[in-house]
């Protein structure tokens, strides 16, 4: 037979006139058996669809994931790469897809089907796939996604969980176009603080555009309970946020006596209003206290410089932080600039890390401008010291906080609640196996008003508030050159250090039950080898400065806002002593 065969290709391959028609036939035969074999081939081979908790036994293989896209993130360390990040969740598990030169998305919360290589690199695995069919839906699988208010989701949110919902409500702080991955807050007022419900958001992919706080905004994503925050979140797509472009957006006017609050409109298009100088090209605004404020000038602004230079003006822009200069700009141009940061808060940075650890080795060095406060009290040093910064000024469930180092010498405490706005670099901390903030450059903001402390709540309770400013109702006494504040009416006390020239120690103000400010130290009692605790330079409440406590001027009947309540020379002080 062999011979045959081979006879018959032989007659094939010859010049013949006789036999080049039944040749072509032959061939045509040929070629169609070899495209229905490679035909068959590829569909034996189509890559076999598998659970994500059984990828482990497909490395290096071509495979399929059915799962529902829950989030994905275009370029996500701002490379310029034709990348896409896409996370699949199958129910067994979730994956992550990273796709290259990727095609058209479906809305989050679609049932997808992916295609790509499994790949595992140092503990790592993801989905890697190129160009358009790497993933496939049809029109069914898109979900329908109800539109309810903010507050229908706040009575029952276990009913949506795991859903795909749209809400319609209001920014809480400005978004950049560039930013890949961000946290906001969606509130049911313009102003933030007056919102009745707000959730959190988190956003993936940049949203190409600027978001201004107060912008009313739809947007739909899969709502879900962090277990580690204990709150409800919504994760969104940045592209997806649809702005409601006929809704007013309330402009602040920054306030050139409060320059510490600035960092809560970091980013936002504000108004300010003061003198403009020129100088050898650089433009600055003045206003009536604090530090004067760069403008980065638009084109319109630069063709009018002489006529704008040295008038009272008042201006709209974009506040910035300059890290050149460790400064506050004013941005008109709307060109991006390596040295002009947009500040974001700490919860911000720690949400990056805690999505994304990795890319504190991918971008080293690189500088961020945030806004946080501090989560213990810090006394004075020459050395650098550690400590944390948190998200909020006290106690919160969710309350989160990271390591920091913070350059000496310093001369003054920073307070616990106090805010802070630092320029930080992320580095590794190997002895402590964690992410450490690095100070560059620290501005101290507002403090945090003293907490009072009752007699009642106990030795532990007040653990709380050591190294802090704290306020207690107490009479001072003395007891063999050592002075006490007590508690009126029982034998509790701890050690009391005033200030020089306290009016609380003096004749007028024993034994009166007084208002004390003071920082709560603790420190060794020699005689019975026990940490005790004292109240470190104390004074009294004196708010009109005349030599009487608000404690006497309440129980006397003068004010304590005047020094000479009634006006007739003789101070409130003197006027107690000669009724005495």
């Amino acid at each position: 037979m062999a011979d045959g065969l081979k006879g018959f290709l032989a007659r094939l391959s010859t010049d013949d006139p006789e036999t080049n028609g039944p040749r072509l036939w032959v061939m045509f035969a040929i070629s169609l058996f070899l495209v229905a074999t490679l035909n068959w081939y590829a569909m034996v081979r189509e890559p076999s669809v598998v659970d994500v908790d059984e990828l482990t036994d497909y490395i290096n293989e071509v495979v399929k994931v059915e799962g529902q896209l829950i989030s994905w993130v275009e370029d996500p360390y701002n490379s310029g790469d034709d990348r896409l990040d896409a996370i699949i969740d199958d129910g067994t598990g979730v994956v992550e897809l990273r796709w290259y030169r990727p095609a058209e998305l479906p809305p989050i919360g679609t049932n997808v089907t992916v295609i790509g290589d499994v790949i595992e690199y140092e503990g790592r695995m993801w989905l890697q796939a190129l160009g358009a069919g790497a993933m496939n839906w049809d029109k069914e699988d898109i979900p329908a996604a109800p539109l309810l208010a903010i507050s229908d989701v706040a009575l029952n949110p276990e009913d949506y969980d795991g859903q795909v919902i749209q809400l319609s409500g209001f920014m809480s702080k400005s978004i950049a176009p560039d930013v890949a991955f961000g946290t906001a807050k969606l509130g049911d007022h313009p102003n933030y603080g007056n919102s009745n419900h707000q959730i959190g958001m988190t956003i993936h992919s940049a949203t190409g555009e600027w978001i201004e706080a107060g912008s009313k905004v739809t947007v739909q994503g899969v709502l879900s309970y962090q277990q580690r925050e204990l709150r409800w979140n919504l994760a969104v797509q940045g592209p997806e946020i649809v702005i409601d472009r006929n809704h007013p957006i309330e402009i602040p006017l920054l306030d050139w006596s409060s320059q510490s609050t600035w960092m809560y409109s970091s980013g936002r298009t504000v108004d300010v209003a003061g003198t403009l100088s020129i100088i050898d090209g650089e433009w600055q605004l003045e206003g009536s206290s604090g530090s004067p404020l760069c403008v980065l000038p638009s084109e319109q602004d630069l063709a009018s410089a002489e006529s704008l230079n040295g008038s009272d003006i008042r201006m709209r822009g974009r506040l910035v932080w300059n890290t050149a200069s460790s400064s506050w700009c004013l941005d008109k141009g709307g060109e991006s600039s390596p040295d002009l940061v947009a500040t974001s808060s700490i919860d911000d940075l720690l949400m990056m890390l805690s999505a994304n650890p990795s890319f504190i080795f991918d971008n080293p060095g690189q500088v961020y401008t945030v806004s946080a406060y501090m989560k213990y009290a810090l006394e004075p040093s020459v050395e650098d010291e550690s400590a944390y910064f948190t998200d909020s000024q006290g106690y919160t469930p969710g309350w989160t906080s990271i390591a920091v180092t913070i350059p000496g010498p310093r001369p003054t405490w920073l307070e616990a609640g106090q805010a802070v706005t630092a320029e930080v670099t992320i580095a590794w901390d190997d002895e402590n196996m964690r992410a450490e903030l690095l100070i560059e450059q620290l501005t101290e903001g507002q403090k945090a008003s003293p907490m009072t402390l009752l007699w009642g709540d106990g030795a532990i309770d007040w653990g709380y508030d050591k190294n802090k400013i704290v306020r207690i109702n107490g009479k001072a006494m003395e007891e063999n050159g050592t002075w006490y504040l007590s508690e009126p009416g029982s034998d509790k006390r701890i050690l009391l250090d005033a200030v020089s020239n306290c009016i609380g120690l003096d004749e007028l103000h024993l034994d009166t039950a007084m208002q004390w400010e003071g920082r709560l130290l603790q420190v060794e009692d020699p005689n019975s080898l026990a940490m005790i605790y004292t109240l470190s330079g104390a004074d009294v409440d004196d708010n009109d400065n005349d030599g009487l406590s608000d404690a006497l001027e309440s129980a006397f009947g003068t004010s304590s806002n005047s020094e000479d309540t009634n006006g007739d020379g003789i101070s409130d002080r003197q006027e107690y002593i000669d009724q005495s």
